[in-house]
């Protein structure tokens, strides 16, 4: 990175990367241990040991090489990471913030959006969930008169150590006790699994024994089928072959073999014994062992098996729903731990550098949402109940548990007319603006407009209305279909409950019959 003018308070880290020298060749690359190579559990014990006393060089490196060649490992830990990029998030203001922490949080949430790579942050960071930490080195630069986050670089683990302390600090060619991070300069995201010394947290420390069982399972089968898994061939010759004969049938066999084609004598018969049939999962104890290691890993990772080993047996659809629960408790464990390092390490730094003064307590908050949305039909059957009854039920906590914003002013919003007034105001104003009686008619037409505009606001015209209505809804609700609608309304209408409402319009009818006659005679 290009160094800056040093007449600017810059911050050490946007000068120089800590790194720059760190585990770096003369030809650039890195070179790196493979320990899984030949792993034994001497080999294992020995470099867990090393690891507990500060070195976590291999043990760090034998993690790597698990997640790279083992594939069910390695599908199961990239689910768990990914599982974060399907929540939305948000920028939280402290409470009662004041406006000059609005406008924070507002440049925080600005910040993250402009972040480029702002998925591989996530991806980067998780990856302490199976090492137990994972450390980015900051790249500042500065753009527009702030410095920014120009660059965000995961280390390996194997360039750190942990110091008596549980410090983590740097491995150079110049100090290889280590060296402390500069302020500023990194992210480390540790991710607590258990209450243990650090080098002895992350998943891959329990994963690393499945691995080597696996491991050995796999390479004795493999030996077993390079041994057993081609069929046997055994020639038969009679008591009186000669050695011609004997010759002409090894030839066969060995025709047969690798040419799958050969020839011999009438009277001779060759016989095939296959070792390796009746090997299948049920039955071979080698992949039995496999099976076991993948599963526990499963469990270890996920929290389950059911989702990420379906073997059509024992996994249903409702147990899959049910563990899918538990795999939830883990996710939104990750959101919250990896949520306080962002705010923490990443959007608290980036305040101070470029907003002197940020009280740290009073910082706006990196949060995912792990809300989960009710049931809407449940709720909205239940709230009125409850508010007929008495209880106080606060707004905001109703749109919390649906997950609804708050409207925006002057924002459009979705409206219906009450239930107890069906009738659309706008339109009967509407319809009313165009009768004969405000048009100059009759009086008998004003009177029967009047009493149909009382009828229509009347409670008793919506009390003879609502049975029938109730009846055509609960209807209409259990079809699927405008055929099948069609068909419950037909099949409704003789058992209709509207002998109220028959009544109610006999009465204004025969009203309306006597007032046109009147009318006609005037």
């Amino acid at each position: 990175m290009a160094k800056k003018d040093k007449k600017q308070k810059v911050p050490k880290p946007a000068q120089v990367l800590q790194t720059d020298e760190a585990q770096i060749t003369a030809t650039g690359r890195v070179i790196a241990e493979h320990p899984s190579n030949f792993i034994t559990p001497q080999k294992m014990r020995s470099l867990f040991e090393d690891g507990e006393s500060g070195d976590i060089t291999a043990q760090h490196e034998l993690y790597a090489d698990i997640e790279e060649r083992d594939s069910d490992i390695a599908a199961n830990l990239g689910t768990r990471k990914r599982a974060l990029l399907t929540l939305d998030w948000r920028i939280e203001a402290p409470r009662n913030a004041t406006p000059a922490e609005d406008k924070l949080a507002e440049a925080a949430y600005e910040l993250l959006e402009s972040l480029p790579a702002f998925d591989d942050l996530v991806i980067d960071l998780m990856d302490a969930v199976g090492h137990g930490f994972a450390a980015l080195e900051i790249e500042w630069a500065l753009e527009g008169g702030q410095y920014l986050p120009a660059m965000l670089t995961h280390r390996p683990q194997s360039w750190f150590k942990w110091s008596k302390d549980d410090e983590l600090l740097l491995k150079t060619p110049d100090s290889q006790e280590g060296e402390p991070l500069w302020p500023l300069g990194w992210i480390v995201h540790s991710h607590k699994s258990r209450s243990v010394q650090q080098a002895r947290n992350g998943l891959f420390r329990t994963l690393a024994w499945l691995y080597m069982f696996k491991h050995y399972a796999v390479h004795d089968f493999a030996e077993f089928l390079e041994l057993y898994g081609m069929p046997i061939r055994i020639g038969k010759y009679g008591a009186g072959a000669t050695k011609e004969e004997k010759r002409t049938l090894l030839r066969a066999v060995a025709e047969i073999g690798h040419n799958a084609a050969g020839i011999m004598p009438e009277g001779m018969e060759i016989e095939l014994h296959n070792a390796a049939a009746g090997t299948t999962s049920a039955g071979n104890p080698f992949l039995q062992m496999a099976d076991w290691c993948e599963k526990a890993a499963a469990r270890l990772i996920l929290g389950q098996t059911l989702t990420s080993g379906a073997d059509g047996k024992s996994s249903t659809n409702a147990l899959g729903m049910v563990h899918n629960e538990v795999r939830r408790d883990l996710l939104v464990s990750d959101a919250r731990q990896l949520a306080q390092t962002i705010s923490r390490q990443l959007i608290l730094p980036w305040l101070q550098i470029n907003y002197p003064g940020v009280d740290p307590a009073r910082a706006p908050r990196f949060e995912f949402d792990t809300r989960e949305p009710e049931d809407i039909a449940v709720l909205a059957e239940a709230i009125p109940k409850l508010v007929d009854v008495g209880v106080q039920i606060p707004e905001s906590w109703v749109r919390d548990k649906l997950t609804i914003p708050d409207a925006a002013e002057g924002e459009a919003v979705l409206a219906r007319t009450p239930a107890d007034n069906p009738v659309n105001r706008a339109a009967l104003s509407a319809l009313s603006a165009q009768r004969p009686s405000e048009r100059g008619g009759s009086k008998k037409q004003a009177v029967l407009d009047a009493a149909l505009d009382e009828a229509m606001e009347s409670p008793d015209f919506n009390a003879q209305l609502n049975p029938v209505i109730k009846q055509a809804v609960a209807a209409l609700t259990a079809c699927e279909s405008y055929e099948e609608a069609d068909a419950a309304l037909t099949a409704l209408y003789p058992n209709l409950d509207n002998k109220a409402l028959r009544t109610y319009m006999e009465q204004a009818l025969f009203i309306s019959d006597l007032l046109g006659q009147a009318d006609a005679g005037a």
